[in-house]
């Protein structure tokens, strides 16, 4: 199917979920606190646009610092565990472990040990994002055919070369890929510690417009994360389709 035909698709099916969410709203006469229907939502992003940008920003700056620090070092770590199987052997069980707290567990000692600032919310977006990235990343890297790795061997290749001439080249797909949900997940993060540990960014006022009972302002801030997230999302696949074109068969 072209791209315009999907594209459409899309745009039409989303009028059609928000036409019948309209009127069901209004006909059942569902409260604006229970309920908001999307004409309420979509004004109540035009009253509130610079407060709601505002916030939206500071989400998105913490976000972005916990993603690239999340995807810098799964691959520095990723690098280290495919070179030695005995330091993977011990560290990736303790990784595994580590992967099984929840996160959101953490804020308050984050926000105990680093104050209310930027740092608990970086740090919390980081550690959800970090697993998803590394995951994948490592995966590819130590996945290399046996017939492959004979054959580079008996062409005296070292262990270094391998993983720089081939394992690295051949994850790299695996990890651009990985990005996309490392951002939903350090988006997660963010919204997570502002809620707990911030007085600023979308998750705070998610909070403080909930505990209104100010449900479209609430559900204003979801529309907005979640558009951003799509663009942003589909901007870095266009990243990864130039990085990586090798990788795709054509006509996908």
């Amino acid at each position: 199917m072209p791209y315009r035909v999907r594209s459409a698709s899309s745009v039409l099916a989303l009028l059609v979920v928000c036409t019948v969410w309209e009127l069901a709203v209004r006909l059942l006469n569902v409260p604006r606190y229970i309920l908001p229907a999307p004409s309420a939502i979509a004004l109540t992003i035009v009253k509130y646009r610079d407060h709601l940008l505002l916030n939206l920003f500071d989400t998105l700056l913490t976000s972005t610092l916990g993603l690239a620090l999340a995807a810098v070092f799964s691959l520095a770590l990723s690098t280290v565990l495919a070179y030695s199987s005995s330091i993977r052997e011990a560290i990736y069980p303790l990784l595994s472990g580590f992967n099984a707290i929840p996160r959101a567990a953490l804020v308050p000692l984050l926000a105990l040990w680093f104050g209310l600032g930027m740092v608990p919310r970086v740090l919390t977006a980081f550690l959800i994002a970090f697993f998803p990235i590394l995951v994948p990343t490592l995966t590819a890297m130590v996945t290399i055919e046996k017939e492959l790795w004979e054959m580079l061997v008996a062409f005296g290749a070292t262990k270094a070369q391998i993983l720089t001439k081939v394992a690295i080249p051949r994850a790299t797909p695996y990890f651009l890929s990985s990005l996309h949900m490392g951002l939903t997940s350090a988006i997660v993060g963010s919204v997570i510690a502002e809620m707990v540990a911030s007085d600023r960014g979308i998750g705070y006022v998610i909070l403080s417009s909930t505990s209104r009972l100010d449900t479209p302002l609430a559900f204003s801030c979801l529309l907005l994360l979640a558009l951003t997230t799509f663009a942003i999302s589909k901007t870095l696949g266009l990243i990864e389709r130039r990085v990586v074109r090798w990788a795709y068969r054509a006509g996908l």
